[in-house]
């Protein structure tokens, strides 16, 4: 890998970060504005509101309505995206380097002086209606969706980052307009610039285009702790009678993105359900008993404690067997460790891939604005390898038994009840949903 430049950083008067990365190797710079506030600050019981208003922004300016504002970055060979996501959202810019001081003016102008036409909203609304309700056709969405809200009990990440189809008439036009008004502040938001511009005069361009923003305010407390209720760990079931499979989520609480275990974690998970045909659960599920086609394992590394999911899916006869045995993978693991042989094959692969997430401009880009979301310090990408390969097998062992728990699983099946629940009783109770009291759908 070719030697990466220094991530650079710098503060503006009005208290917006600035991080950029020099990009030599292609005439290219993508750009990207962050507001540290996402989806775990949408209003209750209005889920996609960060989400949308992302959207929103790029629909039309003070300026510019949304048909010339396109054609003006086409024009320029560039491309415009906005989204939420847990803990920030996001506006994109890309463009040619000789293009910077028009892109950054057009970034400004996006994020900062957006005119959330009524009509574009009307629009936007009936877009995420048709696709929340095709969504609803698709077993696997619905067992992420339905786990998600099962989990976490009405918490900040209790809801989908685009919305629920069940409330999309709740949320008007004023909410995004409230939210982005309370949120986007410079205070909580990054300026992040990688490609073929000296850093000294992308903070030039910033000063004039984005130093003079106030922003608005005050901004929601940036969520950091554990929910005070999850739900009870056990067996849940969604009858889904139509369906030939059943689509399995077991979960528990992980950890924040800052705690220090991050490393051993990541490389368990590697192990346990991360690493593909090399994984225990792949090796056990789907290579020794033929349970399902694919397996996975993750823990969501967010600012707060995000969920450790394992997903998979199995013919319905399956169902009860599949579960027992993915318990019985974890708790293996739990118990006894990984070897030093799949210890090294994990950091293997991830020192080996690093690079390919800094091949580009725009990969580069996600990785500099992951480390500005968490504040991961200026060397994260140069030290990053190192600390991989720094992690030994005793820390693996103690973050196993730190943070897997085998007896705190919750699990979610989405699938036939009448062939599914007599074997998943013989596990533990099965409690079923959604129930006309439960107010769950």
């Amino acid at each position: 890998m070719a030697a990466l430049a220094a991530l650079q950083q710098a503060t503006l008067k009005n208290g917006l970060s600035l991080l950029g990365v020099e990009y030599p190797r292609v005439p290219w710079i993508s750009l990207a504005f962050m507001c540290k506030r996402g989806s775990e600050t949408d209003p209750p019981d209005k889920p996609g509101v960060a989400d949308w208003t992302a959207e929103l922004l790029t629909q039309g300016t003070r300026r510019r309505r949304q048909l010339e504002l396109a054609q003006d970055i086409e024009a320029l060979g560039a491309a415009l995206a906005a989204r939420g996501g847990w803990d920030a959202t996001y506006v994109h810019l890309d463009g040619l380097a000789e293009d910077m001081e028009t892109l950054m003016a057009t970034l400004a102008e996006v994020a900062l002086t957006p005119a959330f036409p009524a009509d574009d909203f009307a629009l936007l609304k009936e877009r995420r209606r048709a696709e929340l309700t095709q969504a609803m056709d698709d077993p696997r969405e619905v067992a992420n969706r339905t786990f998600t809200r099962l989990f976490f009990q009405g918490a900040p990440y209790g809801h989908a980052v685009r919305g629920e189809l069940a409330r999309v008439d709740a949320v008007g036009l004023e909410d995004l307009t409230a939210w982005y008004a309370r949120e986007f502040v410079p205070e909580e938001s990054v300026l992040v610039c990688v490609g073929m511009v000296p850093f000294p005069r992308l903070v030039e361009a910033a000063a004039r285009h984005f130093g003079s923003w106030g922003g608005g305010g005050p901004a929601s407390p940036a969520w950091r702790e554990a929910p005070a209720r999850l739900a009870a760990p056990g067996i849940y079931l969604l009858d889904r009678p139509e369906l030939t499979q059943s689509e399995i989520r077991l979960g528990h609480l992980g950890l924040p993105r800052s705690h220090p275990d991050y490393f051993p974690v990541r490389l368990l998970n590697y192990i346990l359900g991360e690493g593909g045909f090399s994984s225990r659960l792949m090796g056990r599920i789907r290579s020794e008993l033929g349970l399902t086609y694919g397996i996975r394992s993750t823990f969501a590394w967010r600012r707060a404690p995000g969920p450790f999911v394992i997903s998979t899916f199995t013919p319905a006869g399956n169902t009860a067997l599949a579960i027992k045995e993915i318990q019985r993978v974890v708790q293996e693991v739990q118990e006894a460790g990984v070897t030093a042989q799949e210890l090294a094959e994990a950091q293997s692969y991830y020192i080996g891939h690093f690079p390919l997430g800094l091949e580009t401009p725009r990969a580069l880009i996600r990785q500099v604005l992951n480390i500005g979301l968490h504040d991961l310090g200026l060397d994260y990408l140069a030290r990053y390898r190192e600390r991989v390969a720094a992690v030994t097998l005793e820390e693996v062992r103690r973050a196993a038994q730190a943070h897997l728990h085998p007896q705190r699983l919750v699990t979610l099946v989405v699938g036939p009840a009448a062939q599914v629940k007599e074997p998943l009783a013989e596990i533990g109770p099965v409690t079923e949903f959604p129930t006309a009291e439960s107010g769950f759908f």
